[in-house]
């Protein structure tokens, strides 16, 4: 019987992480509209800490996030948010890569 009892807990253990990691998509949708909000305000400290607090990096959506159909660099500059526009920028060599498959990045469009 203890066994037994011992077992389940375990088994429910397990499970919880598993659990906890499932996103829908409209969650990751308002996180993403969400940040391109935060480029777009040009404050810097609110935009580290809503990347901070979904686990998200600068590096990671400076490639791969698309606000409004621009880069989230261009989206910034576009909008006079040179402050974040200044966090988000990796480097100053931009490679533009033709053969280019744009099914890995993700698009936002705010309503304005």
């Amino acid at each position: 019987m203890k066994a037994l009892a011992l077992t389940v807990v375990s088994a429910s253990l397990l499970a919880l992480p598993t659990a906890s990691i499932a996103f829908d998509k409209s969650t990751i949708e308002s996180v993403l509209v969400q940040a391109c909000k935060d480029v777009k305000s040009n404050n810097v400290y609110k935009l580290r800490s809503n990347l901070k607090t979904n686990h998200l990096s600068t590096h990671v959506i400076s490639e791969k996030l698309m606000c409004n159909g621009e880069s989230v660099y261009d989206f910034a500059m576009t909008h006079n948010a040179d402050k974040t526009a200044k966090v988000l920028r990796i480097g100053s060599v931009s490679i533009h890569d033709v053969a280019l498959n744009n099914a890995d990045k993700i698009w936002v469009w705010l309503d304005e």
